[in-house]
């Protein structure tokens, strides 16, 4: 439906009046007063949205589509940010854990989203957001083993069309619980040829509507080699996954022993025993000896040096003070006795 546009020109009459009028012309622009039944159904296809959100999208627009979904995102950045002005100190101490690996395997990316509520944790939306960051996150991805990315540097960048902090905003507006982009990790080199080969794990993982998916607690573990052949790659690549669900399981705080060494020389505490806090000193989750033994095979498998280079491992709500809920069922036995 095309905008009306009418032309006006008043009726002027009297001296003062008619010096006034002299040159107006008003410009005024209507909307459609009837929602296209078909636009609306597409529309809440495109974004589903409550019926009466998308009517006034479409009324707002002259049941133009394309114009409706930017009025949409528009709006619901407005109303999260009024709802995250209100709500910005409530924990978020629940969350998702996300990893995302680029299609050469060389190079990963991990990150940490903290909501209220498992409710809101296994919500698709709320999925969908933390997969969607930590693909954003993969282009931070420099040449190194291991780098922690600044959060404000993250929330800038844009997908889409929309800033990564624009999206957290929006799906606050959404889901109504305080969302918190809390940490971001990257390792390994986004060039093809690199050395390093990348992956990872999450366990407990939530599916999101795009495939995407995000868990309780993630990994990722970068091993670096001689890479001759996308066979040999693909071959470390299942090694690292694998490693990956050892650090997620195991949680170890070194890679070697000389590591675990040279932290007691320091007068690191708490340490623990090699075979508990060191990567290489653990036996390996799926049988074959310890970590160090199993790279030692693959080594020589693939006839070329095999080492770890570098894991990170997040669990969600890590070092948030969870906050004190009250127990209703409790305060109904109470009130009934």
């Amino acid at each position: 439906m095309l905008p009306v546009v009418a032309s006006l020109r008043p009726a002027c009459g009297g001296s003062l009046f008619s010096a006034l009028c002299v040159g107006t012309h008003t410009t005024l622009r209507g909307y459609a007063t009837k929602v296209d039944i078909k636009a609306l159904k597409r529309l809440r296809e495109l974004n589903p949205v409550p019926m009466s959100k998308a009517k006034e999208a479409l009324l707002s627009t002259d049941n133009d589509i394309e114009q409706a979904m930017v009025w949409l995102e528009k709006d619901a950045i407005q109303s999260g940010a009024k709802k995250a002005e209100k709500i910005k100190n409530r924990a978020a101490s629940d969350g998702a854990i996300a990893v995302q690996i680029n299609e050469a395997l060389t190079a990963g990316a991990i990150i940490e989203l903290g909501c209220e509520t498992d409710f809101v944790a296994r919500n698709s939306t709320f999925v969908d957001l933390a997969s969607t960051i930590a693909r954003s996150s993969l282009e931070l991805a420099g040449h190194s083993a291991l780098t922690q990315i600044e959060v404000s540097e993250l929330s800038a960048k844009i997908a889409g069309g929309r800033t990564m902090a624009d999206m957290v905003t929006e799906t606050i507006g959404r889901l109504g619980e305080n969302i918190v982009l809390r940490r971001a990790a990257t390792m390994g080199s986004p060039d093809a040829t690199d050395s390093m080969v990348v992956s990872g794990y999450v366990h407990g993982g939530i599916a999101g509507s795009h495939g995407a998916s995000a868990g309780k607690i993630g990994g990722l573990v970068a091993i670096k080699s001689s890479v001759r052949s996308e066979e040999h790659r693909r071959t470390l690549s299942q090694l690292a996954g694998r490693l990956a669900q050892q650090v997620v399981g195991y949680s170890p705080r070194f890679i070697t022993v000389d590591e675990w060494k040279a932290a007691g020389e320091a007068g690191i505490e708490g340490i623990g025993e090699p075979e508990v806090t060191v990567l290489e000193a653990q036996q390996f989750l799926f049988g074959g000896g310890t970590i160090a033994e199993v790279l030692a095979k693959v080594a020589k498998g693939v006839d070329a040096p095999v080492e770890v280079a570098s894991f990170v491992r997040f669990e969600r709500g890590e070092g948030v003070e969870k906050p004190v809920r009250p127990d209703f069922a409790e305060e109904v036995r109470k009130q009934l006795s």
